[in-house]
């Protein structure tokens, strides 16, 4: 938001409603985060198994082969990839709100698909790649929504909403999986895959009360509705008509620019080619570094070193995943963004080193002690990845993008989140087969890649506003300088005359 909104937008002062947003605006990445879960899971389950599985001649057992783990993981992720370019232009034309609707429907009828599956193995990986076409969708319309309906001392903690939902989702399809474990039949794992209904419901029931975006209301002219949005946002005394005026002057200084928005735009102007890079560079990291592989072959990773409670281990992850992002949402505009991104890197790094050197000799030559570290040491990783990387990618990603393309540079940060894990879930089970818990020492490189990333090229942008930010990228600041520098802002005078002017004019 705009200067005017930085003088007066005290949390103590905000409507009930801002929370409502912050709860429900976001509840839509729970439903990619409980799939995923599940899936994980469902994985080592053997009534899954039983179903879907191919018998080994040999072991008379049946088991998953490597190539259906890949489709099953993989095909999920190309249709992340496919809803996140969809969802740039549906975000754009019809509004956050709308945006939000379609992506509720859609989820909706990959859930039927996958809850009416019987022994098809093809419907079941449909039902899965289009439930994940609405998570593709969510990932472009969630952090664009959070960002520019945040007050900006609250940025932070609502950004980050995305990815403290996935491990919200996440944490419930771990239990429900866990719970239903004694089932012999295939409500085992049927019944966590009609229990994700509750997710799109909760969106039906939530949406109507949610407001549209005002930045998106201010870019396509609509100054009454967006000074309503700001007053439910921030409360009846707040100056909206000042804040509105002060976004409509800030499109109108970009009108020039917002005509040649096209995705080509975010590489070729020197300013956009530059938040491109900090957000799909920023995403494409926080991927590599092993989240992938922890949210869908953990449970296969425990097997292989020899570890039993596979499945209570699932809910002990996602356990940590939302206590830590709990804690990243009170933490992340306190401590900024920079500092901790190159720490946690570091940190993270080391883990992974760890973690490949206990599993270097095999599971055979593990002892107990040893496996009980391994797991310690993932559980470790986990909680300092959702405290860290987790949850600020998507802050940076609803800060950084520039409002000419806002829209676009979110999809593509999407798209370099979820092209760089579908690599990771195609190749990493060959990978794993081939060389066991020693790929943790390929993400553990990958980690310290990340923390040179975020030396040079991740600034601190704590407690700016949007605006603020659009004009420290304009003017060139160098990355380590964005902390110090001092923003130009509009006196009070003028915000008042501006205000004055608004009201005789609309």
């Amino acid at each position: 938001m705009t200067q005017t909104e930085a003088s007066g937008d005290s949390v103590r002062n905000l409507p009930w409603l801002i929370w409502v947003v912050v709860i429900f605006g976001s509840i839509s990445s729970a439903g990619f985060g409980f799939d995923q879960a599940w899936w994980a899971s469902l994985m080592s389950s053997p009534q899954f198994v039983q179903n879907f599985g191919t018998l080994d001649p040999v072991m008379h057992t049946r088991a998953l082969t490597s190539q259906q783990q890949s489709l099953g993981t993989g095909l999920g992720y190309v249709g992340v990839i496919v809803g996140v370019f969809c969802g740039s232009p549906i975000n754009e034309l019809f509004g956050r709100k709308k945006a939000l609707w379609i992506q509720t429907a859609i989820v909706t009828i990959g859930i039927i698909i996958e809850s009416t599956c019987k022994t098809s193995y093809a419907q079941f990986i449909v039902g899965k790649l289009i439930v994940y076409l609405g998570g593709g969708i969510a990932t472009s319309i969630i952090p664009a929504y959070q960002g520019e309906c945040a007050p900006t001392s609250l940025r932070g903690l609502m950004s980050g909403t995305y990815n403290a939902f996935l491990m919200v989702g996440g944490l419930i399809a771990a239990l429900i999986v866990y719970l239903c474990r004694q089932i012999s039949s295939d409500w085992a794992w049927r019944a966590v895959v009609v229990a994700q209904i509750a997710i799109p419901a909760a969106g039906w029931v939530s949406l109507p009360f949610l407001p549209e975006s005002p930045h998106w209301l201010v870019s396509r002219g609509r100054l009454d509705e967006a000074v309503v949005a700001l007053r439910r946002l921030r409360g009846p005394s707040f100056p909206a008509e000042a804040e509105v005026v002060a976004l409509q002057q800030h499109f109108q200084r970009q009108r020039e620019r917002l005509a040649s928005a096209t995705w080509a735009v975010c590489f070729t102007d020197p300013v956009n080619r530059r938040r491109t890079l900090i957000c799909v560079g920023a995403q494409i990291f926080q991927q590599a570094q092993g989240i992938s592989f922890v949210a869908n072959y953990q449970a296969v990773f425990l097997q292989q070193i020899g570890f039993k409670e596979v499945l209570l281990m699932s809910v002990v992850v996602y356990v940590i995943g939302v206590v830590a992002n709990l804690i990243s949402m009170v933490t992340t505009d306190m401590l900024g963004r920079r500092n901790v991104l190159m720490c946690s890197a570091l940190f993270l790094g080391a883990c992974m080193f760890v973690i490949g050197g206990l599993t270097a000799g095999g599971p055979t030559n593990m002892s107990y002690t040893m496996q009980v570290a391994a797991v310690v040491m993932l559980m470790l990783w986990f909680f300092a990845f959702q405290v860290t990387w987790g949850p600020l990618t998507w802050v940076l990603t609803a800060e950084v993008p520039p409002s000419q393309v806002r829209e676009k540079t979110v999809a593509l940060s999407g798209m370099g989140a979820y092209v760089t894990g579908l690599v990771i879930v195609f190749v990493n089970p060959y990978t794993q087969a081939d060389i066991g818990g020693q790929v943790a020492f390929i993400y553990g490189a990958l980690s310290v890649v990340s923390f040179v990333f975020a030396w040079f090229f991740i600034p601190e942008m704590r407690q700016r506003t949007l605006e603020q930010i659009d004009e420290m990228f304009q003017d060139g600041i160098a990355t380590r300088s964005f902390k110090s520098y001092v923003c130009r802002s509009p006196g009070e005078a003028l915000v008042k005359e501006k205000s004055d002017e608004f009201v005789e004019n609309v």
